[in-house]
């Protein structure tokens, strides 16, 4: 079977999906990456991969006119580069739909015999085309009429009531992670865990989000904790970390340390790339994470926080989440920011009340979201819309 992945060869999650599906089953792996190589081609696990970099750089300094061309521009790029490829693949596969994607969908058809599509987070919630949401769900749900699978974890009933003649072609589809994997096998203990990372033992670490981008609210999350009535009384018990491992910006990151150093917080700040093993210890040394972000489309960061027995406070809001609940994952939900920090509060007085209730969120992340597990609902649908490949 021949595939074409569409989406970001860069991203640690694609090249590990990669991975496993060519353990799993016997593909050949073509990827288009609409952003520009970050990596070493050779450590990659594509049989073939084209980084495509198409922004706009005559257009951008251009007020009013970049935004109006971009996801056009882009999707011409694609358009390009499959009539060069020239080949007709068993399936194309898009993971994550950007506005681009969405434009003259018909012409995919001549280049695949199935088309997969696969969404993460955003689509539903913020995405746009033509500065209108509204205008790119319509040409969204021209694009699923189009495809003949649906892969992920949109099966709730907010997406059926936008999308109901979606139901036919949605398939269940996660991916897997490493990092619980390597949380699995680690004999570290949560301790040992903050002793590597510097941070004092007795200290209770708190994570603000999993990545470095604003829309997870690290700054409004912050104040609200240092605005309520409790802080001072638990201040010199608590350690804030912030995973800005992506994505952010330099700016945003003063102004956060601004008020952290204000208020006389003790800190870690970690910045850019983080290995895996570094990653399973941040993990392992959280006590509480907060996970307020805009929009999420299940990320696997969350997923290893249950598997590390972190408490999890989470927004009520991701459509996605009712996985975890199905699955029998314990965690806190609140409808917005300041209720979180209130039962932030909460946690800290009763700290070994909320670590028995998710002492065996472990377990269960163990068994269902290895990449060995996950893996096989993929191939399940690529081999039931191929048989013959």
């Amino acid at each position: 079977m021949r595939i074409l992945l569409v989406g970001d060869a860069n991203s640690i999650f694609f090249v590990h999906y990669a991975n496993a599906l060519k353990k799993a089953m016997d593909v050949e792996i073509h990827v288009y990456s609409p952003f520009p190589n970050k990596g070493d081609y050779e450590s990659y696990p594509y049989d073939y991969v084209y980084f495509d970099d198409y922004l706009l750089k005559k257009y951008s300094d251009i007020r009013y006119v970049s935004w109006f061309y971009e996801p056009y521009v882009e999707r011409a790029h694609f358009g390009r580069f499959l009539k060069k490829n020239g080949i007709k693949y068993d399936i194309i596969h898009f993971h994550w739909i950007l506005p681009a994607w969405v434009v003259c969908p018909k012409m995919y058809r001549r280049y695949a015999e199935k088309i997969c599509i696969t969404l993460w987070g955003g689509e539903l919630e913020q995405l746009q085309l033509l500065r209108s949401h509204r205008h790119y769900l319509s040409k969204l749900g021209k694009l699923m009429k189009l495809s003949d699978a649906n892969i992920g974890t949109m099966a709730n009933q907010g997406f059926f009531d936008q999308f109901p003649f979606a139901k036919t072609i949605s398939r269940y589809g996660i991916y897997g992670s490493s990092i619980i994997e390597k949380l699995s096998q680690m004999s570290e203990t949560k301790e040992d865990c903050k002793k590597q990372m510097g941070i004092p033992t007795d200290k209770i670490t708190v994570v603000l989000g999993y990545s470095g981008k604003m829309l997870h609210n690290h700054d409004k999350i912050l104040n609200e904790i240092v605005r309520h009535e409790g802080f001072k009384d638990v201040v010199d018990r608590l350690h804030f970390i912030f995973p800005m491992s992506r994505n952010f910006g330099a700016s945003y990151c003063d102004d956060l340390e601004a008020v952290l150093k204000q208020n006389g917080c003790s800190y870690s700040m970690i910045k850019g790339y983080m290995s895996d093993d570094a990653v399973a210890c941040l993990r392992k040394a959280t006590d509480i994470m907060f996970q307020m972000s805009d929009f999420d489309g299940l990320s696997n960061s969350i997923k290893e926080c249950l598997c590390a027995n972190s408490v999890l406070i989470s927004g009520d809001w991701f459509p996605t989440y009712h996985v975890l609940k199905d699955a029998g994952f314990k965690y806190l939900e609140v409808s917005d920011i300041e209720k979180a920090v209130d039962v932030f509060y909460k946690v800290i007085d009763n700290q070994q009340d909320y670590f028995d209730l998710v002492k065996d969120n472990k377990r269960l992340a163990t068994q269902q979201y290895s990449w060995t597990e996950c893996i096989k609902d993929w191939v399940k649908v690529y081999k039931e819309l191929c048989p013959k490949s």
